[in-house]
């Protein structure tokens, strides 16, 4: 096997915020972002400084990729978030964002 010396090119740099800890901050960045880019991931990782994967990774986590019949941003009405963050819910009686629903204070049913 002969390596082809001009098809090689140097690694790619991993981006500034790869091995950073996600913050609150980020989370809320990247549900913006989702929702004004429709979810471009290309666009998304450039915007915030991390991989397209971690991107997705984060999306899928939170629940940004949702489909249903009256899909937009909604207020989450979980104790974590006291109405301040907004998610993807896929329609109007989905009123607590996946964050939330790992809450064991929650009563049940209440999502």
């Amino acid at each position: 096997m002969q390596l082809d010396l001009l098809a090689w090119s140097a690694p790619v740099a991993a981006p500034a915020k790869s091995a950073m800890p996600w913050s609150e901050a980020d989370y809320d960045r990247l549900t913006d972002l989702y929702a004004e880019h429709a979810g471009n991931v290309r666009i998304i990782a450039a915007l915030m400084g991390r991989s397209a994967t971690a991107i997705w990774t984060k999306a899928s986590n939170l629940g940004l990729a949702v489909t249903g019949n009256d899909v937009k941003l909604r207020r989450c009405l979980g104790e974590g978030c006291r109405g301040q963050k907004l998610f993807m819910s896929p329609d109007k009686g989905t009123r607590i964002c996946p964050r939330c629903k790992n809450d064991r204070h929650l009563p049940w049913g209440v999502y």
